[in-house]
């Protein structure tokens, strides 16, 4: 019963999965509308079920193979957040013409169960299960426009190279079965792989899990997949991979890294330093040379992951809550500047720069809000992205990375210039068109939310950092034990 009651989001979410499927299967093709309100239904039930277990002392449950704690609190409210966003901007969107989104609807569910499983895993066999539960959800989504060439593009890239990082992945979790005789993140913290014995195989274990997740969150070299897969896919489906999967899969590889592995002794942190670097750089001096708006923002969010990737590094509370708080931040700036590109590529079918030319004479607040949004993912004060970075960046010097931080901020100033490029097109280019940019209910309570967001905490970030602290969460050291012996908390749990 206590593991039922720690499990009922994602069984909400699976039952509404399937309740979707079925009205697809009923209606002949499904009705958007129904969908999208079911959809609306099942977020808000699952909202209502999420509990703050764990924070506190975090509570291991199912068997030993998850955990609630701080970080899978979290992680379960930005999957939940995305989610809804997404389902607002996809009424909007009308790039699937009048396929069913009944199974659209569906599919975003199932994936979302998958976020949350990801968020909780204690086990590498429920974090080989719940990336795959995200993977092949997302596969399909990518997909969805069957009758352009380019989504099958996407989505065909998105399955190969997830099939890839996936085997390297199971690779990587045999060896470490082999050292410890356990899957079990709890086993790893014991430091039983510093013995010399086991440490030559124990690095060679970290380099392929380390492999599979730059595969899964985009880190450069392994992001090859990320601008074919956004240009394909639906918008709000790119919005929702370049958010959920991407601070899922940094926030996994904090609790696998830098609280369960030995990082600093086996020298993790030292890949990871590398991979930051290549990842800030290489995304941002490509992305100068992207003039597909859906590109850009698919190099901006590889590039932002080296950021958090800097929390990761530093470790500690601050650099943890740094993470937490750049993620929710991501969250709402990028989401943000993706349902300004959908209104713009609704009115003129076309998501490239030259789309946006005298937007802002055409809609001056749309213009006006995404100047916001990219301001923000630039990092230019006072938005939220400009704090997000800080605290990032000041974890880093805090822990004696330097020479990381001052190349971080050159990076930063670099990306500026391909957030103006679209900034200049809308306010010193004529207008390639005089249609109007519509937006309806859905897309104004989505800007209204983001922006506000954006700016406020961007002027007020003290309460925001410091709920990120308080969510910091501490390794998971105790012994695995049955479910049927876990009993939740009946304390008052600490109010996130």
């Amino acid at each position: 019963m206590n593991s039922l009651l720690l499990l009922a989001p994602t069984l909400s979410l699976s039952a509404f999965a399937f309740a979707l499927f079925g009205v697809d299967t009923l209606k002949g093709g499904g009705s958007r509308k129904a969908g999208f309100w079911l959809t609306l239904v099942a977020l808000l039930v699952t909202a209502v079920l999420v509990r703050p277990w764990g924070l506190s002392t975090p509570i291991v449950y199912g068997r030993g193979m998850l955990v609630a704690d701080g970080l899978s609190f979290f992680l379960t409210c930005i999957a939940l957040a995305t989610t809804f966003f997404v389902v607002l901007l996809s009424e909007q969107d009308n790039s699937m013409g009048d396929q069913s989104l009944a199974v659209y609807y569906g599919l975003l569910l199932l994936a979302v169960v998958g976020l949350i499983f990801v968020s909780a895993a204690n086990d590498f066999l429920m974090i080989f299960l719940s990336i795959e539960l995200v993977g092949i959800p997302g596969f399909i989504l990518t997909g969805y426009k069957r009758h352009v060439e380019k989504s099958g593009e996407g989505a065909i890239k998105f399955f190969l190279i997830g099939a890839f990082s996936s085997a390297m992945l199971a690779y990587g979790i045999s060896i470490l079965y082999g050292l410890t005789g356990s899957t079990s993140l709890s086993s790893l913290v014991t430091g039983s792989l510093l013995q010399p014995d086991k440490a030559p195989l124990a690095l060679v274990a970290i380099f392929f899990v380390l492999v599979s997740f730059g595969f899964k969150i985009a880190l450069v070299p392994f992001h090859m997949w990320v601008p074919d897969a956004f240009e394909g896919a639906p918008t709000p489906v790119a919005a929702f991979l370049s958010v959920a999967p991407k601070v899922a899969g940094i926030a996994i590889a904090l609790r696998v890294f830098n609280l369960t592995l030995p990082s600093a002794e086996l020298g993790a942190v030292h890949v990871l330093v590398i991979l930051a670097v290549l990842t800030m750089t290489i995304a941002n001096v490509i992305g100068l040379w992207q003039t597909n708006v859906v590109r850009l923002l698919a190099y901006s969010s590889i590039a932002h992951m080296g950021y958090m990737l800097l929390g990761l590094i530093a470790g500690g509370t601050t650099g943890i809550a740094g993470v937490y708080f750049y993620g929710g931040a991501y969250l709402f700036m990028n989401l943000g500047a993706f349902a300004i590109v959908i209104c713009v590529a609704n009115a003129l079918h076309s998501n490239d720069l030259s789309a946006f030319a005298g937007l802002g004479k055409k809609a001056p607040l749309l213009s006006a809000l995404l100047t916001l949004f990219l301001l923000s993912l630039a990092g230019v004060p006072p938005t939220v992205g400009f704090v997000a970075k800080f605290y990032i960046f000041w974890a880093a010097l805090s822990a004696g990375w330097i020479w990381l931080v001052v190349l971080a901020g050159v990076n930063s100033v670099i990306s500026v210039g391909y957030y103006f490029k679209i900034l200049r097109a809308m306010y010193f280019q004529s207008p390639a068109s005089e249609a109007p940019v519509a937006i309806n209910f859905s897309m104004r309570l989505t800007l209204a939310v983001t922006s506000f967001v954006t700016l406020f905490a961007g002027m007020f970030p003290q309460m925001g950092f410091a709920k990120a602290e308080r969510l910091a969460l501490r390794p998971v050291v105790e012994q695995v034990v049955p479910s049927s012996s876990v009993a939740v908390s009946t304390e008052t749990p600490v109010q996130p």
